[in-house]
C-alpha cells in the first residue's frame, strides 16, 4: 500500500498523548474481563452533540477494543449486523452480516500486536514521546467510513475517541462496582424501533449519567432503478426464457482498491453461477462510488447485462441475500424469472471462494 499522509485537520502532539493516555489506562483496567459485546451504551460528543454508541469486545480474548458506532445510522447498521451473524444459518448469510461491520460507520480503539503497526503509526508513537506498557497490546486507533478500509484518524475524531475511552472507563467501573447496571441488548424476532440506553452526556458543564431512548436508523437499499418498465419489457421479448437455474450473489471482496483519494474502497463482486453444473456464468465488478448508496443502483444493469451476455433469461434464480431479494424480487417478477431465497449456495459459495482467492493472489504479485 502506498503510503498516505494522515488526514486533515491533524492531531498535535499534546492531543495525541492525550489520546493515547487514556487508551493506556483503559487497557490497564482491562474491562472486557467483565464487559462483553452486547452491554451498549452511549456518549455524546460535545463538539456536535453527536452520541456514539459503544461496545466493548475481548472477553473472549479476541480483538480487545472499544468500538464505538457513530450516531443512530450506525447504530442501525451494527443492530442489523450482529443480528444477521447470530441468525446466519450457512456460510454466505454469515459472511455477508459480519462484512456488514465494514459498512458501519464507526470510530476504534483496539490493542494490537506490534506487526499490525504501520510505518506511519510507529512514527506518531515515537513523535507523541509515549510509554507502551504491555507491549503485546499497542494502542491503535481507526475511522471506519463504509466500505472503505479502517483509515488514520484526524483531530476531530482524536478528540472524540479520547473522551469516549475516558467516559467508557467511568461506566465499566461503575457497572463492575453495582452502581450503575447495563442490560444486554434483547434478542427478538425483529429489529427494535427504539433503544433505550444509559448514556453520558454533559449537562451543566458536567458529565453525568442519563438514561435515554434512541431510534436505531436501519440500512435500507435503494430500490429505485434507471431501468423503466418498457426496457424490462423490451428484454424479455428479446432474451428467450432458458429452463436452467443460476444461483446469485453480492458479496464485499477483502481486498480494498487504492484509487483517488483514501481511504482505499473494498469492491463488491456480483457472481451469476449455474446451480446444477456449479459453472461461473458471469462475474460483475461493482463499486461503492463514491458512496455505499451509490452501489445499489449498479445491482440490477450489472444483472441485465450479464443475462445480455448469455443471451438468455433464466428461469428461476435462488438468491441468499435478503438485501439482494428485496432489491430483485420486484423487476425479475416483471422479466418472468422465478426468484427464491434460501440459506445455502453450495455451488455459489465455492465459486465465490475461489473469486477471493484469485483477487488476493492478484494483489499480492502486484
Amino acid at each position: 500500500m502506498p503510503t498516505f499522509d494522515l488526514p486533515e485537520p491533524h492531531i498535535t502532539p499534546e492531543e495525541w498523548r492525550r489520546l493515547f493516555r487514556a487508551a493506556e489506562a483503559f487497557k490497564a483496567a482491562m474491562p472486557w474481563n467483565w464487559m462483553f459485546e452486547e452491554l451498549l451504551f452511549a456518549v455524546q460528543n460535545p463538539e456536535t452533540g453527536e452520541m456514539g454508541f459503544c461496545s466493548i469486545t475481548g472477553e473472549i480474548r479476541e480483538h480487545h477494543a472499544l468500538i464505538t458506532y457513530l450516531g443512530e445510522v450506525g447504530l442501525g447498521c451494527y443492530l442489523t449486523a450482529l443480528r444477521g451473524m447470530k441468525y446466519a444459518s450457512a456460510f454466505l448469510g454469515e459472511r455477508e452480516h459480519g462484512m456488514m461491520l465494514l459498512e458501519t460507520p464507526q470510530l476504534q480503539a483496539s490493542f494490537e500486536s506490534r506487526q499490525t503497526l504501520t510505518a506511519l503509526d510507529w512514527q506518531i508513537v515515537q513523535e507523541a514521546k509515549v510509554r507502551i506498557r504491555e507491549r503485546k497490546l499497542w494502542p491503535f486507533f481507526r475511522n471506519f467510513t463504509p466500505a472503505r478500509l479502517p483509515w488514520y484518524i484526524n483531530g476531530p475524531q482524536a478528540r472524540f475517541l479520547t473522551l469516549l475511552l475516558e467516559q467508557a472507563l467511568i461506566v465499566t467501573q461503575a457497572q463492575q462496582q453495582g452502581e450503575i447496571s447495563i442490560p444486554p441488548l434483547l434478542e427478538a424476532d425483529t429489529l427494535p424501533t427504539t433503544l433505550p440506553l444509559l448514556s453520558r452526556v454533559i449537562e451543566d458543564g458536567e458529565w453525568v449519567f442519563k438514561q435515554q431512548v434512541f431510534v436505531p436508523q436501519y440500512p435500507v437499499v435503494a430500490s429505485e432503478s434507471q431501468i423503466s418498465d418498457q426496457d424490462l419489457a423490451a428484454l424479455r421479448h428479446k432474451l428467450p426464457l432458458k429452463n436452467v437455474e443460476v444461483q446469485v450473489h453480492l458479496a464485499m471482496m477483502p481486498v480494498p482498491i487504492e484509487e483517488g483519494s483514501p481511504p482505499p474502497y473494498f469492491p463488491y463482486t456480483l457472481l451469476v453461477v449455474d446451480a446444477q453444473e456449479g459453472a461461473v456464468l458471469d462475474v460483475s465488478l461493482l463499486m461503492p462510488q463514491p458512496s455505499l448508496a451509490d452501489l445499489w443502483t449498479q445491482v440490477l444493469p450489472a444483472l441485465l447485462s450479464a443475462f445480455e451476455r448469455l443471451g438468455r433469461r433464466p428461469e428461476s434464480m435462488q438468491i441468499a441475500s435478503e438485501r439482494l431479494y428485496s432489491l430483485l424480487a420486484m423487476p425479475m417478477g416483471q422479466l418472468g424469472i422465478k426468484l427464491s431465497r434460501v440459506q445455502e449456495l453450495p455451488a455459489l459459495e465455492e465459486a465465490y471462494l475461489d473469486l477471493e482467492d484469485w483477487m488476493r493472489q492478484q494483489r499480492g504479485m502486484a
